[in-house]
């Protein structure tokens, strides 16, 4: 009984670690421009919430510099105009600027922020 319930136990927890794995591949240079985002906060939040905006973690996992975009694997998102939860998701960029010295794999630090119904990252930098 008891060996039973240790290989059904098994069997979960590696289908759920497969599930997870795959949804994690299904994302990865996923183009989500054309995504609808109504679900994601991005209207103008209160004056008060301009304190709670902090930097968001990220790794890069594309940078297209001739269409200024840049694709990251991020965390959860929390700025004045924009939240959203962890995903990969590829960005416009204010400044191309902000491209010229970002590669694949870097770790930033960075800040997205609703122009013009888009979320477009504003501050971006590299982590050491």
């Amino acid at each position: 009984m008891k060996k039973s319930f240790l290989n059904l136990v098994a069997v979960c927890g590696f289908s759920l670690m497969a599930v997870n794995v795959y949804a994690d591949q299904r994302t990865m240079g996923m183009d989500m421009a054309g995504m609808k985002m109504d679900g994601m906060k991005m209207d103008k939040m209160p004056a008060d919430s301009m304190s709670a905006m902090s930097l968001s973690d990220g790794v890069v996992k594309a940078v297209d510099k001739e269409n200024s975009n840049i694709t990251l694997k991020h965390g959860r998102i929390k700025s004045a105009t924009v939240e959203m939860g962890p995903m990969t998701m590829s960005f416009p960029v204010k400044e191309k600027a902000l491209l010229s010295n970002v590669k694949v794999g870097d770790k930033v630090k960075f800040t997205v922020e609703n122009i013009d119904g888009t979320a477009t990252v504003t501050i971006l930098s590299i982590q050491k």
